[in-house]
């Protein structure tokens, strides 16, 4: 007969941050400690536009590949484009927006993480892969563009 040990028990219960949690956190808190040095935007606004531009680019990568890729197609000219990207950066900035600031997601992923945050030796470390996490879509847009040039 077999004992089952809840393994659970044995370790201490660590709050573990959600991705889009670790993100968005380490980028305001960036920002937030920015704003106690010295005068500057406010930091819940800059940091939803920073995660709407990076979350826009990450839709516009995957629109890209899916045009490239599956459709084998393009937008019939540059303007169409343009318009496409405007409105999805719009549509991730209104999102956002309501989200984090009307809604104030922003401050409870603030609250709920800072005293963890405090604790930890590695902020730069991790707000670097936020960062790099943001804008990596850009790299692969710009890749895309080099290796699939316009005729």
């Amino acid at each position: 007969m077999s004992v089952i040990r809840n393994s659970n028990s044995r370790y201490p219960k660590v709050k573990t941050m959600k991705h889009v949690d670790f993100l968005y956190f380490n980028v305001y808190n960036y920002f937030y400690r920015i704003s106690q040095l010295r005068p500057s935007f406010n930091p819940r606004m800059q940091t939803m536009y920073l995660f709407s531009i990076g979350s826009g680019g990450w839709i516009l990568l995957l629109e890209s590949l899916y045009l490239h890729l599956v459709k084998h197609g393009r937008f019939a000219s540059k303007s169409e484009s343009t318009v496409f990207a405007v409105a999805i950066y719009m549509l991730t900035a209104a999102l956002f927006h309501y989200i984090f600031i009307v809604k104030d997601r922003d401050q409870k992923i603030f609250g709920k993480y800072e005293e963890q945050s405090n604790k930890s030796t590695n902020s730069r470390w991790h707000l670097a892969v936020s960062i790099s996490v943001l804008f990596l879509p850009y790299i692969g847009l710009m890749a895309l563009a080099i290796i699939f040039p316009r005729h």
